[in-house]
């Protein structure tokens, strides 16, 4: 079974219905609920999605949704070692994508599913786009 890291876009691509790529996230995020993916997610990734769909859904929803990742989806937790090879890593511009890497990387997943291709062109992992993705995981 392939081990798939998401991206935070790829969850909210998920929720909002209106998001583009909702339609390839929604296919991926399914593949994980029906074990066909090992799915993985960032801690801080729970809290980007909490906040970012406030618009959208009720508190209810929104933890209905976390629980839903969170018993189904290995969640990595982020240490300050990994905040510490962010910061001091002169290429990496951004914290958050710079963080993503690194728990995709600790984890030894095989893909990396983002919408956001050209922030993660330091990743060793391999970077997927979601449609790449629906394609590659059949």
């Amino acid at each position: 079974m392939k081990k798939v890291f998401f991206d935070t876009n790829i969850l909210v691509n998920w929720l909002i219905s209106t998001n583009s790529c909702h339609e390839d996230s929604a296919t991926l995020i399914k593949r994980c609920l029906q074990g066909k993916i090992k799915g993985y997610v960032s801690s801080h990734s729970l809290t980007d999605v909490f906040y970012i769909t406030r618009k959208h859904f009720s508190v209810d929803d929104r933890k209905s949704f976390l629980s839903l990742i969170i018993d189904r989806f290995n969640i990595i937790p982020e240490y300050a070692n990994m905040f510490s090879a962010v910061i001091h890593d002169p290429n990496n511009k951004d914290l958050e994508d710079g963080l993503q890497i690194q728990c995709a990387e600790k984890e030894h997943v095989d893909y990396l599913v983002t919408e956001n291709l050209k922030d993660f062109l330091g990743s060793r992992v391999k970077v997927l786009s979601a449609q790449s993705a629906v394609s590659e995981l059949r």
